[in-house]
């Protein structure tokens, strides 16, 4: 670990997911708070040109990254890293991976004695409806569908084709969301969705205003320490290193897993900043500490 600010930190960002618009917000973000902390730090967009040159061609002592989704938080751009020898934030290649897919996920979450939900391989096994289906291998609530019937899970299952699709029983419930910081977990937040909104959707999670964010959650203590329990053995169960922040629904007294991201946003609305504040981590005492966990 080093306190020197003249580390040179080039903050990835960008690249070519559908979560590429949030993962530029998150970047910008994170370089205005290095900058402010007095690091040595610029900002190096990705795309389709140069999702594997910016690495090797840009100069940079720690590669901090703000990239969301596939080629970017789900193992390649960790294994490139490795390849060049060059230290970076956040979990490695096999955690990044198998986090990435909540398929597989969710099954080491059952394994380690966690609460999931229902999982359908097929539309004729579907106990009851609604169900949830959404890909298995994108995130920021992008190409989620709430069904309500079998020929709607058929035409959404068309819409995802490419993208590994998941049928989840839809669990009605109070939306959580738990952080871990380097072991550490930050606390529980309840997410109030806005009349008018079934699921937590891309729009109540990026526009302001779309939800209210309640943190820490008002809910019972049971359920507060359930949650965040699990949420730190997730983090601990596939090694994620950094930040993670797991996401719950809380049916009753009941949390149930729902997944896990292992580089989550940091834009004006997301919910890290705001569970930071509970353990009194400014937005930048979060981006310092991540620079001092990874930088060699």
């Amino acid at each position: 670990m080093t306190n020197d600010k003249k580390l040179k930190i080039a903050v990835f960002m960008g690249g070519i997911s559908c979560e590429k618009e949030i993962s530029l917000k998150t970047g910008q973000a994170i370089l205005k708070s290095l900058l402010r902390l007095g690091y040595n730090a610029y900002g190096v967009e990705l795309n389709e040109n140069n999702m594997l040159t910016a690495f090797i061609e840009n100069d940079y002592s720690l590669a901090y990254l703000a990239l969301h989704g596939e080629y970017g938080e789900d193992g390649r751009v960790q294994s490139v890293l490795d390849l060049l020898k060059k230290p970076y934030t956040g979990s490695g290649v096999t955690s990044s991976a198998i986090a990435m897919d909540k398929i597989y996920t969710k099954k080491l979450a059952e394994l380690a004695g966690i609460r999931v939900g229902k999982t359908y391989s097929e539309v004729s096994l579907i106990e009851k409806y609604p169900v949830i289906v959404k890909p298995a291998k994108e995130g920021s609530s992008v190409g989620l569908y709430l069904c309500k019937e079998a020929s709607e899970v058929e035409k959404a299952l068309v819409e995802l084709k490419d993208k590994k699709p998941i049928i989840e029983e839809f669990i009605q419930g109070e939306e959580l969301t738990v952080g871990v910081l380097n072991g550490e977990p930050l606390g529980a937040l309840r997410i109030i969705k806005r009349e008018g909104h079934e699921i937590y959707d891309y729009d109540s999670k990026y526009i302001v205003g779309g939800a209210i964010h309640e943190y820490p959650a008002k809910i019972e203590k049971s359920a507060y320490e359930e949650c965040v329990k699990w949420a730190l053995a997730i983090h601990q169960e596939l090694d994620l290193k950094g930040i993670s922040r797991s996401d719950f629904i809380l049916q009753g007294d009941k949390c149930y897993f729902l997944e896990v991201n292992t580089c989550p946003g940091m834009t004006e609305t997301s919910f890290i900043p705001e569970l930071g504040t509970i353990k009194g981590y400014s937005f930048d005492d979060l981006v310092e500490k991540m620079v001092k966990e990874f930088a060699i």
